[in-house]
């Protein structure tokens, strides 16, 4: 019986999870910091948008600009993503050309109805934190 009301309880969870991350949301800061541990905060701009969820396929896409005298770029990517139930993990899975590429994990701080944060560590060792609003 309490394995059950466990069991019910991350369900309920992760189903909150997925009602607050579905739609479209604004960035409104990122931050930049590089293997030898300086921050950069350049102007940033662009949205990212979660589907519904329907347990078999978790659609996104984001499309954000950045730019200050450090670092410019873009990222402009669509695929698959998944959120894990406990530790705070949103798995995105980008898809170029119909393969699926590597899964990026990226560490969730934040999320509630109208507040998304999360960072990751890219291949070179710097890391990205970017804070969004619905």
């Amino acid at each position: 019986m309490i394995a059950f009301v466990l069991g019910l309880s991350a369900c309920d969870k992760y189903e909150k999870q997925q009602k607050r991350i579905k739609g479209t949301w604004e960035l409104v800061s990122y931050r930049f910091k590089s293997q030898l541990g300086l921050s950069y905060f350049p102007e940033a701009s662009g949205t990212m948008f979660f589907e519904n969820c329907d347990d078999t396929i978790c659609a996104y896409s984001m499309s954000l600009e950045y730019s200050s005298p450090q670092i410019t770029g873009t990222r402009v990517e669509a695929g698959k993503y998944s959120l894990e139930e406990e530790g705070g993990q949103l798995y995105l899975t980008p898809i170029v050309n119909g393969i699926d590429h590597a899964r990026i994990s990226n560490g969730m701080t934040l999320l509630t109805r109208t507040d998304l944060q999360f960072q990751y560590t890219d291949d070179l060792g710097r890391s990205h934190h970017f804070v969004f609003e619905k």
